[in-house]
């Protein structure tokens, strides 16, 4: 069984889902559009991106570039507002040459502000970082061929948006890609927040598709158009479920100060999937389960965000975990005391509890191998609609039931001490 975060999806959009989209994208356009005061961005071929989590807007990404500069203005909206500005320069003949990057915390004061700066000099790299009143410097080996790209967000949601404008200054060169379809390029990537260098991986579906890898686990869907200009970005088999569009310019910056008031004013979005902590007794053991509790944010979630046939992390971020100081018996499977991860494998039909040996992990490291058991669940089907992923021990002290719920679905098993 693949995890669900590592299934492959056909590269489409429904209407109904194109639609729900427009909507977002319309206000956002009427918040920060370059109509408003302050709102013209420098000459260039210019556009944004607007990045929505369900009916949540999670991120805008505004650009300009030219044939040898790329400038962005990024506002990331997890856990709080925080906006990070970009400059790429590279050379007459497409390579990168050097690049500035500008963190500004709006919404919180948890996270500092930082500036980091690449300068190339053919197979090395300067790096200077300014955070918290210290710089640090720093030389690193690079490939002269590294593409610069950026990959942003915070906490357990790094990888919650990745700088589309630096993907498009890449794809947009002669070179960018091949034409033949399925074509694989594995390309030398430098990030430009860090100057640690690595691999990726394109494959070019179509002339007007192609899929970017996510940390190797996952692929980004691109939709470009005839120009190699990205009109989209479907990242909802990722771990971070989100989708962009392209828009008009957006002023980035008026944009993001109505975000920053309401994380201030406690109403902004916060973590993505908070983690939760359950403690029940059942008789003389304790039960302890940690998970990250996703939200539903206006989605439909089975067969959808969770898929069908596929073995689901059953929460977010770290890998949900169950800890006992007794053996007990979860369904009819006999679990000695310790901790385990928590898994299932939905069907149309029926669900399967997953009891693995393996704990601690973060939830896309599943191996089938260290089951311990597998347990058919009882489904139920709640009157109305639940926003918040739970897990809960349920029930009297003879009659514990370990229980998941998510929008209308309602999983369960008996769990008692032998």
């Amino acid at each position: 069984m693949e995890l669900a975060t590592d299934h492959r999806l056909p590269h489409h959009a429904t209407q109904a889902r194109l639609h729900s989209m427009r909507q977002t994208f319309t206000v956002i356009l009427l918040i920060g559009s370059g109509s408003l005061a302050g709102g013209q961005a420098p000459a260039g071929e210019r556009a944004s991106f607007v990045t929505v989590l369900g009916r949540d807007t999670v991120a805008i990404e505004s650009f300009v570039r030219t044939a040898t500069r790329v400038e962005g203005d990024i506002v990331i909206r997890v856990p709080a507002t925080v906006r990070q500005r970009y400059a790429v320069d590279r050379t007459g003949d497409g390579r990168f040459a050097k690049s500035l990057v500008e963190l500004t915390p709006l919404g919180t004061d948890d996270i500092p502000a930082r500036k980091v700066s690449l300068v190339v000099d053919r197979d090395s790299v300067r790096i200077t970082m300014d955070s918290a009143g210290q710089q640090r410097r720093e030389t690193r080996s690079v490939s002269p061929n590294a593409v610069p790209l950026f990959v942003t967000g915070f906490n357990e949601s790094f990888g919650l948006y990745e700088a589309l404008g630096l993907h498009e200054f890449f794809l947009a060169q002669p070179s960018g890609m091949n034409d033949a379809p399925h074509d694989t390029l594995e390309i030398k990537s430098i990030a430009i927040a860090t100057g640690r260098s690595g691999t990726r991986r394109l494959v070019h579906r179509s002339s007007h598709e192609v899929d970017v890898d996510f940390f190797k686990i996952a692929w980004t869907h691109l939709t470009l158009d005839d120009s190699a200009r990205i009109l989209s970005a479907d990242a909802r088999e990722t771990t971070e479920k989100t989708e962009s569009r392209r828009t008009a310019y957006i002023d980035v910056g008026r944009a993001a100060k109505p975000f920053a008031s309401r994380d201030r004013s406690g109403r902004g979005i916060g973590s993505a999937s908070p983690d939760q902590v359950v403690t029940a007794s059942l008789g003389s053991a304790r039960v302890r389960i940690a998970y990250g509790s996703p939200r539903r944010r206006g989605r439909d979630i089975l067969g959808q965000v969770v898929p069908y046939g596929q073995v689901w992390r059953t929460g977010a971020n770290s890998a949900t975990e169950i800890a006992i100081d007794h053996d007990v018996m979860i369904g009819n499977a006999s679990v000695p005391a310790g901790a385990y991860s928590l898994w299932t494998i939905p069907q149309q039909d029926t669900v399967t509890l997953v009891i693995n040996r393996q704990a601690g992990q973060w939830g896309t490291e599943y191996h089938k191998e260290q089951d311990l058991a597998r347990v058919a669940m009882r489904t139920a089907t709640a009157p109305t609609r639940r926003e918040d992923f739970a897990i809960s021990i349920e029930g009297p002290d003879r009659a514990r039931e370990l229980r998941i719920a998510w929008d209308t679905f309602v999983w369960s098993v008996p769990i008692v001490v032998k």
